[in-house]
């Protein structure tokens, strides 16, 4: 009888290139994210990928499902989000609703002040629109630091906390096309978090 401790031994061993190769940061042009959904209610299954491009930043890619013919690529947001190429720096999508999904960027592993942004994403009006913005962060090392916004693009609510100060209102920007997105693009709200 072989003991119980030499097989998890050899069961480790065998795992542990997959465990290597697991942890490896995305390479340029590696599909690292997907999602599907029916976004646009046609019955038919929709899709968005996020590919890296270059050594600090991921292209959004959305296709629209067609019954015939499959996924069909409906636009390329390039270098649209952080990615970059250790752990806690790797962007991810999120389901919302049946109409909508979240590409959710993150600086967590390293340096003093973590944060953690999000775009809300949705099919409106025959579209994709940006419908909304969350951000968030924190300090290391003074726990009074922190701070959160949150901005639904679509009725133009905010609700911002820094040092545990809260306020809420309502700001000028609404929900814009998907396809004029940028990379560290925010509500000028939010842009208080740093003042």
């Amino acid at each position: 009888m072989i003991p119980r401790l030499a097989i998890r031994g050899a069961l480790l061993a065998a795992l542990l290139p997959f465990a290597a190769a697991a942890q490896e940061a995305p390479k340029d042009g590696e599909i690292f994210a997907a999602l599907t959904g029916d976004w646009n209610g046609d019955g038919t299954q929709d899709a968005a990928m996020l590919v890296q491009n270059g050594a600090d930043a991921a292209d959004l890619v959305i296709y629209l499902g067609d019954p015939t013919f499959g996924l069909k690529r409906e636009m390329t947001i390039e270098r649209v989000v952080f990615s970059g190429q250790m752990g806690g720096q790797t962007p991810a999508l999120e389901p919302l609703s049946d109409s909508a999904f979240k590409l959710h960027s993150e600086q967590i592993g390293i340096g003093r002040t973590p944060w953690e942004s999000a775009y809300s994403i949705a099919w409106r009006n025959g579209g994709f629109v940006v419908s909304g913005y969350s951000y968030r962060y924190y300090d290391r090392i003074d726990p009074e630091d922190t701070g959160t916004c949150d901005v639904n693009l679509l009725n133009g609510d905010y609700v911002m906390t820094r040092r545990g100060q809260t306020a809420k209102g309502s700001q000028d920007r609404r929900a814009f096309p998907l396809s004029t997105l940028h990379a560290d693009w925010m509500p000028m709200i939010c842009t208080g978090l740093f003042q």
